[in-house]
């Protein structure tokens, strides 16, 4: 039973999986976002050492101003408070004098600000309770204390554009951590491509030999050390395999092509000794059991050929569009007066045709041999059913069965040469049947497979995949 493995996608996700798997795709993803973290955490530290220095400043500015008005008389402080008033071209600064009672007496501050606390110590007001105080302000940053005289003294000034400096900064400092980890992952895609099309590349080769082209290679890569030292061994391992399956395949074609004259010239021996005795000599029985068991030797060294012929894939002249319903009709028709013989119903479900790029003949024969096969295992009032049906991939050919069917951890056996399960001692045949469709399948490229029918029994489904054959 042969099943090809799912080979890899081409879509972007899958690409991705492919290449997370990839460790210099992982390491250099790694470092680039550790790098990325790094950087973020020292923009962070500059950003707070940043804003902790600015706040310090304003908070310097403020105090001065303080202690500067605090230290005017009255009509010198008006004056020293216009004159800041009228300086301030920004209009970031805001002065207050204050009565006992709340009542203004200088500056451009209507009230005192809510939550000031008179402690002359710097400290961050809310705009929003103050917004009739601070107009176009975004935060302010406020100084208020209790004069000798019992007036109240506000300072405060809006630092909005400090804030807007220290946001810009952090703006980019994520900016610059989301360019380096996005250089990471385009560095580790990079560099990592030539790996997944190597790994693409080994998948290729590996699914020829899969397939029986022992003469593949794993490819070597450009960049890959790793991969081309384990390609390298995978390549001596299979050219010591080839060279044994070669060695052992020469000795059983030349053994099966060498005894092919010796058993035939035995065969007309043994004929001929028959054919001279009467019907009723004690030897006739004996010649005619005989002449029987060279027919079934000759019979096996011929399929040990057919199958040699077949794998060295010599037969590709053959191969042209071709119907399967045809074949399909042609071989329940011949194979119907069979199965009735063992009292065995054959049915043919062929609905729509279907066209394939194979070799008529060579198909023709596997699924004879499936056929056979179907009829020799399944008993009286059995039924064998051969359908053609197509699915997203092709057309599928199958063969089912009501017999005692093929446990499942026998399926990959029963398609060696020569093998036959214990149940099936007793039933005459080679154990190359299978053997021989498996090969002819392989020629083709298509898929064999071998599961349980419905009815208990065998289900032998040849998959013809529309791809020509691997040369």
């Amino acid at each position: 039973m042969t099943s090809r493995p799912a080979r890899p996608s081409e879509g972007s996700a899958a690409l991705f999986s492919e290449l997370w798997r990839i460790t210099s795709f992982r390491l250099t993803a790694l470092y680039g976002g550790l790098f990325a973290l790094a950087v973020v955490c020292l923009f962070a530290l500059i950003y707070w050492q940043t804003a902790r220095y600015q706040n310090q400043q304003v908070d310097q500015i403020l105090r001065n101003q303080a202690h500067v008005f605090s230290s005017a008389t009255s009509d010198q402080l008006d004056d020293d408070i216009a004159y800041e008033i009228a300086r301030d071209i920004r209009h970031i600064s805001f002065f207050g004098v204050f009565a006992a009672d709340g009542r203004p007496l200088a500056g451009n501050l209507a009230r005192v600000p809510h939550e000031l606390v008179l402690n002359g110590k710097p400290q961050a007001l809310p705009v929003e309770r103050n917004a009739d105080l601070f107009a176009q302000a975004l935060e302010i940053r406020a100084l208020g204390q209790t004069l000798d005289n019992g007036n109240v003294l506000v300072v405060a000034r809006d630092v909005a554009v400090l804030e807007q400096i220290r946001q810009s900064l952090l703006r980019g400092c994520f900016l610059i951590a989301a360019v380096i980890l996005l250089l990471g992952v385009l560095g580790g895609v990079f560099y990592s491509l030539p790996a997944v099309r190597h790994i693409r590349g080994i998948d290729r080769a590996a699914q020829r030999i899969a397939d029986g082209d022992y003469s593949q290679r794993l490819p070597l890569g450009l960049r890959n050390r790793e991969l081309d030292v384990l390609a390298q061994i995978v390549n001596a391992m299979l050219d010591e395999t080839e060279r044994l399956m070669g060695e052992v395949k020469t000795a059983s074609d030349n053994i099966a092509h060498d005894l092919r004259t010796p058993l035939t010239r035995l065969r007309a021996s043994i004929y001929r000794t028959q054919q001279s005795l009467e019907d009723s000599s004690p030897h006739h029985a004996a010649l005619n059991h005989a002449l029987t068991q060279t027919d079934l030797l000759l019979a096996r060294f011929r399929a040990l050929s057919r199958i040699s012929e077949i794998e060295s894939k010599r037969r590709r002249a053959g191969f042209s569009p071709t119907p399967l319903q045809p074949i399909l009709r042609k071989l329940v028709g011949l194979y119907e007066p069979l199965a009735n013989q063992g009292e065995v119903r054959l049915t043919l479900g062929a609905g729509a045709d279907a066209i394939v790029d194979c070799d008529g003949e060579l198909l023709f024969e596997a699924i004879g041999n499936l056929l056979d096969n179907a009829i020799k295992f399944t008993p009286a009032g059995g039924v064998i059913r051969v359908e053609l049906d197509i699915d997203e991939t092709g057309p599928v050919i199958s063969v089912a069965d009501s017999g005692p069917g093929i446990p499942s951890d026998l399926r990959k056996s029963v398609l060696q040469r020569f093998y036959r399960a214990d149940e099936a001692r007793n039933v005459p045949g080679s154990g190359l049947g299978l053997s021989l469709v498996d090969a002819i399948v392989r020629l083709h490229g298509f898929d064999f497979v071998l599961d349980e029918a419905s009815e208990g029994g065998v289900r032998a489904r040849i998959l013809c995949r529309q791809q020509r054959p691997t040369q």
